[in-house]
């Protein structure tokens, strides 16, 4: 047997373990075999390495007597026929070994003959997939290409398209430029009132103090009154009585003169514990029979559409009150906007037709003007209800009998959300 022809550890593994188990077994034994000499360093191993394995093979190799040993104590079914031949080592052992070696390296070369055969074969299948492959994306290159020219097509006449759309936006922009030209002298308008209801404020202190010290006076001159005409009450019932007993018959008392007539509105009343300036206030107050609801509707607008162009903003304005219109059909509803009667071709005449009555103030008069001067013109005995946070509005339609509504609870009323802390025109209430 030649050199190289030598099995290697790892086929002989089967003849090593049980070489080491015949050793184990002996010193274990009674009474006990001692094993060779230079097994007894390794037999507690757990794990051994390819250096403890040759050192095995070389005691194995060098000991007869414990090869024997070995090959009593082990089964030849139990292992390859490698192994056992170089345990047992029968007549003529070398011989078959060298031709189990020669046969064990044909079979590899077989095998890996047919490996390579297999792979050139694989090889030809990843080739014909290749080849699939690239044909799949020459036709989608086609497609994408026909794809790529209609969307050009397509591409030209939406830049046709879009040319006419910027034409619109264009006349569009011109429209919201004189919205915002409106929102400016607006605000120029409410920089004016804003100046106005500072001086009014100082008088309106001076005003209140002057009240307080009149109330006091009043207060004093009541109390005195009153000590007064409890005594002449007592004189009176002293000698209401003195007359009786002398039989004296008081005179028959005279018909009341008739009421006078109205001479200033009166505020609806509200019912007891409820509280002014609510939703729940306003609902009650459209709910009164003949009411009428004077809108201030640019005041309403700006408290929460105000990021919005001022037609936008009217026509949302005019969908809430058509709504709670329908909810309160017995009110007269009527919104008041800045403004001159061309503004009219914004608004939809079935808005206008729906209970809410649209007007917008002449030329060079405000809205607020209009909504006082109606206050002054609407029968006494007809409720009103204003919907202003303007302190000029509010104090006169106060004074003539109108009940005050905030824009943000009418705005709650009609269910529109709002965000308290963007006011860029300072119209929160204070």
């Amino acid at each position: 047997m030649k050199p190289g022809d030598s099995p290697s550890n790892e086929e002989l593994r089967e003849a090593l373990a049980a070489a080491l188990s015949v050793a184990r077994d002996g010193k274990e034994a009674k009474p006990p075999i001692d094993p060779p000499a230079r097994l007894k360093p390794i037999l507690t191993f757990k794990k051994f390495s390819a250096q403890a394995w040759g050192q095995v093979r070389e005691v194995v190799d060098s000991d007869d007597e414990f090869r024997d040993r070995v090959v009593a104590a082990v089964d030849e079914e139990a292992m390859s026929r490698v192994a056992w031949l170089w345990l047992s080592r029968p007549g003529g052992w070398e011989q078959e070994w060298a031709e189990l070696a020669a046969s064990a390296r044909l079979e590899s070369e077989h095998s890996a003959d047919a490996q390579n055969h297999h792979a050139l074969e694989q090889r030809l299948e990843r080739a014909k997939g290749a080849l699939k492959k690239a044909e799949g994306q020459r036709d989608r290159a086609a497609r994408e290409r026909d794809e790529a020219r209609l969307q050009a097509a397509q591409g030209r006449t939406e830049a046709r398209n879009s040319e006419v759309e910027y034409s619109k936006l264009l006349a569009e922009l011109d429209l919201v430029r004189e919205d915002r030209d409106t929102i400016r002298k607006s605000l120029e308008r409410l920089d004016r009132k804003e100046v106005r209801t500072h001086d009014k404020l100082k008088k309106a202190h001076k005003q209140i103090d002057l009240l307080k010290k009149e109330l006091r006076d009043s207060r004093a001159q009541y109390d005195e009154e009153v000590g007064s005409l409890k005594e002449r009450l007592t004189v009176a019932e002293e000698e209401a009585a003195m007359a009786r007993q002398a039989g004296f018959e008081p005179p028959r008392e005279t018909e009341p003169d008739p009421p006078s007539p109205i001479s200033r509105r009166i505020p609806a009343l509200l019912p007891p514990g409820m509280l002014k300036d609510t939703v729940g206030a306003i609902e009650h107050l459209l709910r009164t029979p003949k009411v009428v609801m004077l809108v201030d509707g640019y005041n309403v607008t700006f408290k929460s559409w105000q990021e919005m162009p001022v037609r936008a903003q009217r026509e949302r304005l005019l969908q809430k009150l058509e709504e709670l219109s329908a909810r309160f059909s017995e009110a007269e509803i009527v919104v008041v906007f800045d403004g001159t009667e061309t503004d009219y071709d914004y608004i939809s005449t079935t808005v206008r037709s729906l209970g809410v009555t649209v007007r917008f103030s002449p030329t060079g008069i405000e809205a607020d003007d209009v909504i006082i001067k109606w206050c002054r013109e609407y029968p006494l005995w007809q409720p009103l209800v204003v919907v202003s946070h303007d302190s000029r509005v509010r104090e006169s339609a106060r004074q003539l009998g109108a009940n005050l509504v905030q824009p943000s609870k009418l705005l709650t009323l009609m269910g529109v959300a709002m965000e308290t802390d963007h006011d860029p025109f300072g119209f929160l209430e204070r």
